[in-house]
């Protein structure tokens, strides 16, 4: 796993020092911001699209196929923990905090280190190295600061559909289960779902939507290395996938969904800045305008509210 992090710390180095012949402008760092609504919305467009039906039938197949399994997988995954002297527990530690508020949490063992594969730092880390590279060596590395970016605001995005979609389905984590293959409680309280997280979370696993969503990000903008990112985001992900099985975190039937998210949002957030071709354009080459969307703050019966504006 050590080796794993540092393959990977490695590509970033090498990948983010990566030229080509013609760069790419740079994206605006507000743009991460400025531009979720519009990558929201082609993130839906993408996801209801006729094109979209053979996936859909793929993720919904092989989720309730795992569901079928769910408490077996789990119960497998444990005694190999386990049995190949790992354990169950998650033994992340805070190294940081603000007011018994914990902001840093980092792995003190093998088991949480596979589990912080997928942690927010981890990404953000990554993203950060493609982006100061390409700040600090200049316009000849506008991709590598372009990916950081991108990798961040694919976070913002994917965040916010995953919590929607936590908050809704409310599927208890193995460690809080009441039944077999853990409860259901739709639409829980914000209340509820705050004091009690892991009675509610589980479905569909963030941390490995992240993951998906970073390596999806950085190999549409290094394809030429494919052949180095594709085998190791397999292996990532199938690592942190059971490591969150083996601690409690997870079901393997909160997978399919989260890997597919996380592929579509990272193939939008790629276009970040892009306005969506017509379809008769005969155009070849991808638009570089950014998309019109103005956020601007104003008044209703005297209470500030934030307003959005697309313009066409």
């Amino acid at each position: 796993t050590f080796f794993l992090m540092i393959l990977s710390l490695c590509l970033v180095s090498s990948l983010s020092f990566a030229q080509e012949e013609a760069p790419p402008e740079r994206l605006d760092p507000l743009q991460t911001i400025t531009e979720i609504p519009s990558t929201s919305w082609k993130t839906l467009k993408v996801s209801f699209s006729k094109e979209s039906i053979l996936p859909w039938s793929i993720i919904i197949g092989s989720t309730a196929l795992l569901y079928h399994y769910d408490a077996d997988l789990f119960e497998d995954a444990q005694k190999k923990g386990r049995d190949w002297g790992i354990g169950n527990s998650e033994n992340t530690k805070t190294v940081l905090e603000y007011e018994d508020i914990p902001l840093l949490r980092l792995p003190s063992d093998l088991g949480s280190t596979l589990y912080f594969l997928g942690d927010g730092w981890t990404h953000f880390s990554i993203a950060g190295g493609f982006f100061f590279t390409g700040l600090a060596k200049g316009q000849e590395y506008n991709r590598a600061y372009n990916t950081g970016l991108q990798i961040v605001h694919g976070m913002f995005v994917s965040t916010m559909f995953n919590q929607a979609i936590k908050r809704t389905t409310g599927r208890e984590s193995p460690s809080e289960r009441t039944e077999a293959r853990g409860r259901w409680r739709p639409f829980p309280s914000v209340k509820a779902y705050q004091d009690h997280t892991s009675m509610y979370d589980a479905f569909p696993s963030g941390h490995v939507m992240t993951a998906t969503l970073t390596f999806t990000v950085i190999n549409e903008n290094y394809p030429e290395y494919s052949y180095i990112t594709v085998p190791l985001a397999t292996t990532w992900v199938t690592l942190l996938g059971w490591q969150m099985m083996n601690n409690a975190v997870h079901w393997a039937s909160d997978y399919p969904l989260a890997i597919a998210m996380g592929y579509v949002i990272g193939k939008q957030a790629v276009g970040m800045g892009k306005k969506l071709k017509p379809a008769n354009s005969k155009d070849d080459k991808p638009s570089t305008e950014t998309a019109q969307w103005h956020f601007f703050p104003s008044q209703f019966d005297g209470v500030p509210t934030l307003n959005l504006i697309k313009e066409f």
